[in-house]
Protein backbone atom coordinates (compact mmCIF):
# COMPACT_ATOMS: atom_id res chain seq x y z
CA UNK A 1 0.00 0.00 0.00
CA UNK A 2 1.00 3.57 -0.59
CA UNK A 3 -0.52 7.08 -0.35
CA UNK A 4 -0.57 8.89 -3.49
CA UNK A 5 -1.60 12.62 -4.22
CA UNK A 6 -5.13 12.41 -6.38
CA UNK A 7 -3.55 14.89 -9.39
CA UNK A 8 -1.10 11.78 -9.62
CA UNK A 9 -3.80 9.17 -9.72
CA UNK A 10 -4.74 6.85 -12.71
CA UNK A 11 -7.33 5.09 -13.83
CA UNK A 12 -7.57 1.76 -12.60
CA UNK A 13 -5.29 1.92 -9.71
CA UNK A 14 -6.81 0.10 -6.70
CA UNK A 15 -8.13 1.61 -3.95
CA UNK A 16 -6.56 0.45 -0.27
CA UNK A 17 -9.05 2.14 1.11
CA UNK A 18 -12.60 3.60 1.05
CA UNK A 19 -13.10 7.04 -0.28
CA UNK A 20 -15.43 8.87 1.92
CA UNK A 21 -16.52 12.44 1.04
CA UNK A 22 -16.92 15.05 3.92
CA UNK A 23 -20.42 14.48 4.70
CA UNK A 24 -19.59 10.88 5.45
CA UNK A 25 -21.04 9.60 1.80
CA UNK A 26 -18.87 6.18 -0.12
CA UNK A 27 -17.60 8.12 -3.27
CA UNK A 28 -15.54 4.25 -3.55
CA UNK A 29 -14.91 1.04 -1.85
CA UNK A 30 -11.78 -0.53 -0.64
CA UNK A 31 -10.10 -2.80 -3.52
CA UNK A 32 -11.89 -1.35 -6.45
CA UNK A 33 -9.99 0.07 -9.45
CA UNK A 34 -10.53 3.70 -9.82
CA UNK A 35 -12.41 5.60 -12.31
CA UNK A 36 -12.09 8.96 -14.17
CA UNK A 37 -15.76 9.50 -13.45
CA UNK A 38 -14.64 9.17 -9.61
CA UNK A 39 -11.74 10.68 -9.82
CA UNK A 40 -13.54 14.07 -11.44
CA UNK A 41 -16.01 13.76 -8.48
CA UNK A 42 -13.76 13.68 -5.83
CA UNK A 43 -11.55 16.80 -6.96
CA UNK A 44 -15.10 18.32 -6.44
CA UNK A 45 -14.14 17.47 -2.26
CA UNK A 46 -10.97 18.61 -2.13
CA UNK A 47 -9.62 15.05 -1.70
CA UNK A 48 -5.70 15.58 -1.73
CA UNK A 49 -4.70 12.07 -1.23
CA UNK A 50 -5.57 8.63 -1.49
CA UNK A 51 -3.94 5.14 -0.70
CA UNK A 52 -3.58 2.72 -3.25
CA UNK A 53 -2.77 -1.25 -3.29
CA UNK A 54 0.64 -1.81 -5.13
CA UNK A 55 0.85 -2.12 -8.99
CA UNK A 56 1.29 -6.08 -8.84
CA UNK A 57 -2.20 -6.30 -7.14
CA UNK A 58 -3.84 -4.30 -9.43
CA UNK A 59 -3.14 -5.94 -12.49
CA UNK A 60 -6.36 -7.33 -14.62
CA UNK A 61 -8.60 -5.65 -12.63
CA UNK A 62 -9.74 -2.71 -14.63
CA UNK A 63 -12.75 -3.71 -16.71
CA UNK A 64 -15.68 -1.92 -17.69
CA UNK A 65 -17.49 -3.76 -20.08
CA UNK A 66 -21.30 -4.76 -19.73
CA UNK A 67 -22.21 -8.41 -17.72
CA UNK A 68 -22.89 -10.81 -20.49
CA UNK A 69 -26.26 -11.90 -18.92
CA UNK A 70 -28.15 -8.26 -20.77
CA UNK A 71 -31.24 -9.36 -22.72
CA UNK A 72 -33.67 -7.45 -24.19
CA UNK A 73 -34.13 -4.56 -26.31
CA UNK A 74 -31.26 -2.17 -25.20
CA UNK A 75 -30.75 0.25 -27.53
CA UNK A 76 -27.87 -1.55 -29.30
CA UNK A 77 -30.02 -4.58 -29.73
CA UNK A 78 -32.47 -2.49 -31.83
CA UNK A 79 -29.41 -0.93 -33.79
CA UNK A 80 -27.46 -3.46 -34.80
CA UNK A 81 -31.16 -5.72 -35.50
CA UNK A 82 -32.01 -2.50 -37.73
CA UNK A 83 -31.59 -2.63 -42.04
CA UNK A 84 -30.08 1.12 -41.78
CA UNK A 85 -26.80 -0.91 -39.38
CA UNK A 86 -26.60 -3.56 -41.54
CA UNK A 87 -26.09 -1.54 -45.02
CA UNK A 88 -23.86 0.38 -42.91
CA UNK A 89 -21.72 -2.77 -41.47
CA UNK A 90 -21.40 -3.52 -45.33
CA UNK A 91 -20.36 -0.09 -46.20
CA UNK A 92 -17.75 -0.06 -43.14
CA UNK A 93 -16.29 -3.41 -43.78
CA UNK A 94 -15.85 -2.93 -47.52
CA UNK A 95 -14.00 0.48 -46.80
CA UNK A 96 -11.46 -1.27 -44.06
CA UNK A 97 -10.99 -4.58 -46.82
CA UNK A 98 -10.75 -1.97 -49.83
CA UNK A 99 -8.00 0.33 -47.13
CA UNK A 100 -6.09 -3.26 -46.63
CA UNK A 101 -5.52 -3.79 -49.78
CA UNK A 102 -4.53 -0.02 -50.76
CA UNK A 103 -1.90 0.01 -47.90
CA UNK A 104 -0.76 -3.69 -48.34
CA UNK A 105 0.31 -3.23 -52.17
CA UNK A 106 1.65 0.55 -51.76
CA UNK A 107 3.73 -1.03 -48.90
CA UNK A 108 4.77 -4.19 -51.15
CA UNK A 109 5.31 -2.38 -54.07
CA UNK A 110 5.83 1.18 -53.67
CA UNK A 111 2.82 2.14 -56.11
CA UNK A 112 0.60 5.11 -56.33
CA UNK A 113 -2.45 5.05 -53.43
CA UNK A 114 -4.86 4.81 -55.55
CA UNK A 115 -7.54 5.48 -52.63
CA UNK A 116 -10.50 7.14 -55.37
CA UNK A 117 -12.62 4.29 -54.30
CA UNK A 118 -12.27 4.27 -50.79
CA UNK A 119 -12.86 7.87 -50.47
CA UNK A 120 -15.94 7.31 -52.62
CA UNK A 121 -17.38 4.41 -50.12
CA UNK A 122 -16.50 7.09 -47.19
CA UNK A 123 -19.12 9.29 -49.07
CA UNK A 124 -21.79 7.35 -49.23
CA UNK A 125 -21.77 6.25 -45.45
CA UNK A 126 -22.41 10.00 -44.99
CA UNK A 127 -24.74 10.72 -47.06
CA UNK A 128 -26.75 7.89 -46.25
CA UNK A 129 -26.33 9.24 -42.52
CA UNK A 130 -26.77 12.61 -43.02
CA UNK A 131 -26.18 13.57 -38.97
CA UNK A 132 -22.83 13.51 -37.12
CA UNK A 133 -24.73 12.04 -34.48
CA UNK A 134 -26.52 8.98 -36.68
CA UNK A 135 -22.99 7.75 -37.43
CA UNK A 136 -21.62 7.95 -33.86
CA UNK A 137 -24.08 5.94 -32.91
CA UNK A 138 -23.55 3.52 -35.54
CA UNK A 139 -19.90 3.57 -34.82
CA UNK A 140 -20.54 2.67 -31.19
CA UNK A 141 -21.94 -0.67 -32.16
CA UNK A 142 -19.20 -1.51 -34.97
CA UNK A 143 -16.93 -1.56 -32.10
CA UNK A 144 -18.03 -5.24 -31.54
CA UNK A 145 -16.65 -6.07 -35.18
CA UNK A 146 -12.89 -5.70 -35.16
CA UNK A 147 -10.19 -4.50 -34.00
CA UNK A 148 -7.42 -4.36 -36.28
CA UNK A 149 -5.21 -1.73 -37.53
CA UNK A 150 -7.28 -1.05 -40.63
CA UNK A 151 -10.61 -1.21 -38.66
CA UNK A 152 -9.10 1.43 -36.23
CA UNK A 153 -7.73 3.84 -39.47
CA UNK A 154 -11.58 3.42 -40.56
CA UNK A 155 -12.54 4.53 -37.58
CA UNK A 156 -10.31 7.55 -36.60
CA UNK A 157 -11.04 8.72 -40.34
CA UNK A 158 -14.68 8.94 -40.19
CA UNK A 159 -14.80 10.61 -36.40
CA UNK A 160 -12.21 12.86 -38.02
CA UNK A 161 -14.60 13.92 -40.60
CA UNK A 162 -17.67 14.22 -38.23
CA UNK A 163 -15.26 16.07 -36.04
CA UNK A 164 -14.51 18.17 -38.91
CA UNK A 165 -17.95 18.96 -39.26
CA UNK A 166 -18.73 19.83 -35.65
CA UNK A 167 -15.74 21.75 -36.34
CA UNK A 168 -17.63 23.83 -39.25
CA UNK A 169 -15.33 22.58 -41.72
CA UNK A 170 -17.79 22.46 -44.96
CA UNK A 171 -15.39 22.60 -47.87
CA UNK A 172 -15.73 19.20 -48.76
CA UNK A 173 -11.84 18.35 -50.38
CA UNK A 174 -10.76 19.80 -46.80
CA UNK A 175 -12.91 17.40 -45.15
CA UNK A 176 -11.45 14.34 -47.69
CA UNK A 177 -8.15 15.55 -46.54
CA UNK A 178 -8.95 15.42 -43.11
CA UNK A 179 -10.39 11.97 -44.20
CA UNK A 180 -7.68 10.68 -45.59
CA UNK A 181 -5.19 11.72 -42.87
CA UNK A 182 -7.00 9.09 -40.19
CA UNK A 183 -7.10 6.41 -43.07
CA UNK A 184 -3.38 7.21 -43.49
CA UNK A 185 -2.12 8.17 -39.93
CA UNK A 186 -0.88 4.29 -38.84
CA UNK A 187 -0.25 3.47 -42.09
CA UNK A 188 3.44 3.24 -40.52
CA UNK A 189 2.49 0.49 -38.23
CA UNK A 190 2.71 -1.77 -41.54
CA UNK A 191 6.36 -1.62 -41.17
CA UNK A 192 6.17 -2.52 -37.54
CA UNK A 193 6.81 -6.57 -36.56
CA UNK A 194 2.85 -8.05 -36.55
CA UNK A 195 3.98 -9.94 -32.80
CA UNK A 196 4.05 -6.16 -31.24
CA UNK A 197 1.17 -5.07 -32.75
CA UNK A 198 -0.88 -8.32 -31.39
CA UNK A 199 0.80 -8.22 -27.77
CA UNK A 200 -1.66 -9.41 -25.68
CA UNK A 201 -0.50 -7.08 -22.76
CA UNK A 202 1.75 -4.01 -22.40
CA UNK A 203 4.91 -3.63 -24.75
CA UNK A 204 8.39 -3.79 -22.79
CA UNK A 205 10.88 -0.63 -23.81
CA UNK A 206 12.27 -2.60 -26.58
CA UNK A 207 8.82 -3.25 -28.27
CA UNK A 208 7.45 0.33 -27.37
CA UNK A 209 10.88 1.55 -29.07
CA UNK A 210 9.80 0.06 -32.13
CA UNK A 211 6.31 0.84 -32.00
CA UNK A 212 7.14 4.35 -31.33
CA UNK A 213 8.68 4.33 -34.48
CA UNK A 214 5.55 4.25 -36.52
CA UNK A 215 5.03 7.66 -37.08
CA UNK A 216 8.15 8.71 -38.66
CA UNK A 217 7.95 5.41 -40.45
CA UNK A 218 4.75 6.50 -41.90
CA UNK A 219 5.82 9.97 -43.00
CA UNK A 220 9.01 8.08 -44.87
CA UNK A 221 6.20 5.63 -46.72
CA UNK A 222 4.22 9.09 -47.73
CA UNK A 223 7.20 11.45 -48.36
CA UNK A 224 7.37 11.36 -51.94
CA UNK A 225 3.74 11.01 -52.82
CA UNK A 226 1.89 13.69 -54.89
CA UNK A 227 -0.60 14.22 -51.72
CA UNK A 228 -1.48 16.81 -49.62
CA UNK A 229 1.23 17.61 -47.01
CA UNK A 230 -1.49 17.54 -44.21
CA UNK A 231 -1.92 13.72 -44.82
CA UNK A 232 1.77 13.30 -44.50
CA UNK A 233 2.11 15.16 -41.22
CA UNK A 234 -1.01 13.39 -39.96
CA UNK A 235 0.99 10.31 -40.11
CA UNK A 236 4.70 12.27 -38.50
CA UNK A 237 2.20 14.10 -35.55
CA UNK A 238 -0.37 12.60 -34.56
CA UNK A 239 1.58 11.21 -31.19
CA UNK A 240 2.81 14.90 -30.81
CA UNK A 241 1.20 16.75 -28.21
CA UNK A 242 0.80 20.33 -27.32
CA UNK A 243 3.30 20.45 -24.39
CA UNK A 244 5.81 19.00 -26.28
CA UNK A 245 5.37 15.73 -24.13
CA UNK A 246 4.95 13.56 -27.30
CA UNK A 247 6.65 11.88 -29.72
CA UNK A 248 8.98 11.46 -32.12
CA UNK A 249 10.22 15.57 -31.93
CA UNK A 250 8.28 16.21 -28.98
CA UNK A 251 7.06 19.15 -30.68
CA UNK A 252 5.21 22.12 -29.17
CA UNK A 253 1.27 23.48 -30.41
CA UNK A 254 3.09 25.51 -32.35
CA UNK A 255 4.76 23.13 -34.86
CA UNK A 256 1.86 20.90 -35.14
CA UNK A 257 -0.57 21.14 -37.74
CA UNK A 258 -4.05 21.56 -36.79
CA UNK A 259 -5.61 18.73 -38.69
CA UNK A 260 -2.84 16.82 -36.78
CA UNK A 261 -4.50 17.60 -33.70
CA UNK A 262 -7.83 16.93 -34.56
CA UNK A 263 -6.22 13.26 -35.48
CA UNK A 264 -4.65 12.84 -32.48
CA UNK A 265 -7.88 13.40 -30.61
CA UNK A 266 -9.95 10.99 -32.61
CA UNK A 267 -7.05 8.39 -32.61
CA UNK A 268 -6.45 8.19 -28.54
CA UNK A 269 -10.45 8.22 -28.04
CA UNK A 270 -11.32 4.79 -30.87
CA UNK A 271 -8.09 3.59 -29.04
CA UNK A 272 -9.63 3.48 -26.05
CA UNK A 273 -13.36 2.89 -27.16
CA UNK A 274 -12.42 -0.11 -28.93
CA UNK A 275 -11.76 -4.01 -27.43
CA UNK A 276 -8.08 -4.48 -27.22
CA UNK A 277 -6.70 -8.65 -26.79
CA UNK A 278 -5.89 -7.45 -23.50
CA UNK A 279 -8.61 -5.47 -22.35
CA UNK A 280 -12.11 -4.51 -22.98
CA UNK A 281 -13.17 -1.63 -24.55
CA UNK A 282 -13.65 1.42 -22.04
CA UNK A 283 -16.88 2.74 -21.92
CA UNK A 284 -17.46 6.28 -23.80
CA UNK A 285 -18.11 8.17 -20.66
CA UNK A 286 -14.96 7.02 -18.77
CA UNK A 287 -13.01 8.02 -22.26
CA UNK A 288 -14.79 11.71 -21.86
CA UNK A 289 -13.86 11.66 -18.24
CA UNK A 290 -10.38 10.67 -18.70
CA UNK A 291 -9.51 13.71 -21.35
CA UNK A 292 -10.81 16.30 -18.84
CA UNK A 293 -8.83 14.96 -16.71
CA UNK A 294 -5.68 15.15 -18.67
CA UNK A 295 -3.55 18.11 -18.33
CA UNK A 296 -5.16 20.40 -20.63
CA UNK A 297 -1.60 21.78 -22.58
CA UNK A 298 -1.86 18.04 -24.40
CA UNK A 299 -4.46 18.69 -26.80
CA UNK A 300 -6.03 21.10 -28.52
CA UNK A 301 -8.81 22.99 -26.09
CA UNK A 302 -11.03 24.44 -29.19
CA UNK A 303 -11.15 20.62 -30.78
CA UNK A 304 -11.23 19.06 -27.61
CA UNK A 305 -14.08 20.80 -26.03
CA UNK A 306 -16.40 20.68 -29.15
CA UNK A 307 -15.55 16.71 -30.03
CA UNK A 308 -16.25 16.10 -26.57
CA UNK A 309 -19.33 18.41 -26.01
CA UNK A 310 -21.16 16.36 -29.41
CA UNK A 311 -19.60 12.76 -28.21
CA UNK A 312 -21.73 13.39 -25.06
CA UNK A 313 -24.37 14.71 -26.79
CA UNK A 314 -24.82 11.82 -29.49
CA UNK A 315 -25.16 8.89 -26.64
CA UNK A 316 -28.53 10.98 -25.37
CA UNK A 317 -30.99 8.33 -25.64
CA UNK A 318 -28.58 5.40 -25.07
CA UNK A 319 -29.21 2.63 -22.44
CA UNK A 320 -26.37 2.29 -19.53
CA UNK A 321 -25.41 0.63 -16.91
CA UNK A 322 -24.32 1.93 -13.42
CA UNK A 323 -21.63 1.63 -11.16
CA UNK A 324 -24.83 -0.16 -8.82
CA UNK A 325 -25.69 -2.08 -11.64
CA UNK A 326 -28.87 -0.16 -12.08
CA UNK A 327 -29.72 0.51 -15.52
CA UNK A 328 -31.45 3.66 -17.48
CA UNK A 329 -31.33 5.69 -20.36
CA UNK A 330 -29.23 8.97 -20.86
CA UNK A 331 -31.84 12.12 -20.63
CA UNK A 332 -29.53 15.06 -20.72
CA UNK A 333 -25.54 15.91 -21.27
CA UNK A 334 -25.11 19.26 -19.23
CA UNK A 335 -22.19 21.75 -20.63
CA UNK A 336 -20.31 21.53 -17.30
CA UNK A 337 -20.88 18.00 -16.44
CA UNK A 338 -19.88 15.87 -19.92
CA UNK A 339 -18.77 12.64 -17.97
CA UNK A 340 -22.10 12.64 -15.39
CA UNK A 341 -25.52 13.22 -17.45
CA UNK A 342 -28.61 12.97 -15.83
CA UNK A 343 -30.02 9.27 -16.08
CA UNK A 344 -33.54 7.91 -16.31
CA UNK A 345 -33.67 4.51 -14.20
CA UNK A 346 -35.93 1.44 -15.38
CA UNK A 347 -38.19 2.01 -12.84
CA UNK A 348 -39.10 5.87 -14.36
CA UNK A 349 -37.07 7.46 -11.17
CA UNK A 350 -34.25 9.95 -12.30
CA UNK A 351 -30.57 10.13 -10.79
CA UNK A 352 -28.14 13.06 -11.78
CA UNK A 353 -24.44 11.90 -11.81
CA UNK A 354 -23.24 15.28 -11.07
CA UNK A 355 -24.81 15.35 -7.75
CA UNK A 356 -24.44 11.63 -7.09
CA UNK A 357 -21.05 11.52 -6.67
CA UNK A 358 -20.66 7.91 -5.57
CA UNK A 359 -22.20 6.58 -9.07
CA UNK A 360 -20.59 6.60 -12.58
CA UNK A 361 -21.63 5.04 -15.72
CA UNK A 362 -19.82 1.85 -16.18
CA UNK A 363 -21.20 0.90 -19.76
CA UNK A 364 -23.56 1.54 -22.35
CA UNK A 365 -25.70 -1.04 -23.52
Amino acid sequence: MKIINVDEMKPGMILAEKIISPKGQVLADEGTAITAQQLLHISYYGIKELKIQDEKDAIEKYQFDAPDEFIGETQSWRILNSEEFKEFKRAYEKCSDRLEGIISDFVEKQGALDDTELIQEIHSVFEKHSTGLGIMAMMLNIQEIDRSTFRHSVNVAIISRVCGGWLGITDEKELDVLTMCGLYHDIGKSLVPHSILTKPGPLNAEEFGRMAEHPLLGYNLLSDLPIDRRIKLAALQHHERNDGSGYPYGLTKDFINPFSKIVAITDVYDAMTADRVYRAGICPFEVIAQFQRVEPSKYDQNVLHVFLQNIAQSYIGTGVLLSDNSRGIITMVKKNALASPLIKLDDGSFVDLQERTDLYIRACI
